[in-house]
């Protein structure tokens, strides 16, 4: 059986479509009652639900936006994604979810399918990402919200999402003072990305106001994945305890340093307090449970569908500065954090 039509209902009901179309769009208020009833009663015996595609013709908007993301098996996602979709619904909206898997050449084909799709909006929250991107979405009036990216000389239907990590490491930084720590090793993300250096550099900074140079720290480049952390703490192994505090770019190479230093008998957080960046749930899960800058995913979700939304309903003059927004962070402490030890 053929799905019914907007057609089948105005013969069903006996009036015009334009009278079907009235009252499916809430615009049936000079309409008699009596029209409009046999109207909804045709609706709900033919199950009729109106095409995306025929209202998006009309209106102008499909009611769908894309989300690119790194890596959809990272544990940071599956709250930002809650946060992006439960506000998308509310309005109406459906999203598509693009993996990149960190390749800018599979973002930019991603990129133009969204176009063809003829999406409203574009939220990019990929840790590597390319401006021609945005460049791509701008030349064909696609308003797009960046997560965590310098764009320079950018303009037009565009916001920019920053999560300030400063206040979440210097707190991290000031626990572990407290706690007697001045021996320090930074596990970095790829260095080649914005979010790792700036996480780098907030760590940096905060040790600074403690008179704790750069030169005495140990920065490992990791790769934001467990084995990174793994591979992180073998060198720090090889310290032979010469520093007592980690700081790690995010939770998964935290946890690779907390399952590492079981096999070379250090103990944490007896021996060497340990500190990650993202606050994942699996943060909760680990053995310590794992002390970690807080950043609020669900938050960033909503709020960058929300100001979407705004690009969207408001948009901005092509030479329009972009929109900017930021987002705090904190600290939450677990037991993966000790006084230095004697």
């Amino acid at each position: 059986m053929s799905r019914p039509t907007i057609a089948d209902v105005a013969r069903e009901a006996g009036v015009s479509k334009a009278t079907v179309s009235r009252v499916m769009s809430g615009r049936s208020e000079y309409m008699r009652d009596a029209t409009r009833e046999r109207v909804e009663k045709a609706i709900k015996r033919l199950n009729y639900r109106p095409s995306s595609v025929a209202r998006s013709l009309t209106s102008k908007r499909t009611n769908t936006a894309g989300i690119l993301i790194s890596d959809v098996g990272n544990p940071f996602y599956p709250e930002v994604i809650h946060g992006v979709e439960d506000t998308a619904f509310q309005d109406g909206y459906d999203v598509f979810l693009c993996n990149t898997n960190y390749d800018e050449k599979r973002g930019m084909a991603f990129v133009r399918s969204l176009i063809d799709k003829r999406v409203d909006g574009v939220l990019i929250m990929s840790s590597s990402m390319s401006d021609r991107w945005l460049e791509e979405l701008a030349r064909n009036n696609v308003p797009a919200l960046v997560l965590d990216w310098e764009v320079k000389n950018a303009k037009g239907n565009l916001c920019l999402l920053r999560v300030d990590y400063r206040r979440g490491v210097q707190q991290a930084v000031d626990h572990l003072i407290e706690l007697g720590h001045r021996r320090f090793v930074h596990v970095s993300g790829p260095i080649e990305l914005r979010t790792s250096r700036w996480r780098q550099r907030a760590f940096l900074s905060a040790l600074k106001g403690y008179g704790i140079p750069e030169k005495d720290i140990l920065i490992i480049e990791g790769d934001l994945r467990i084995d990174g952390g793994r591979a992180a703490m073998q060198v720090i192994a090889q310290q032979k305890g010469r520093y007592t505090a980690v700081f790690c770019a995010n939770d998964l190479m935290a946890m690779g340093i907390l399952s590492e230093a079981r096999a070379h008998n250090i103990k944490i957080p007896t021996d060497m307090s340990v500190i990650g960046l993202d606050n994942i749930w699996l943060a909760t899960q680990t053995d310590p449970p794992l002390t970690s800058v807080t950043l609020p995913r669900y938050q960033i979700g909503q709020t960058a569908m929300q100001l979407l939304f705004e690009l969207m309903k408001n948009p901005r003059a092509k030479d329009a500065e972009p929109l900017f927004s930021r987002l705090e962070t904190g600290l939450t402490i677990r037991d993966s954090t000790a006084p230095v030890p004697d």
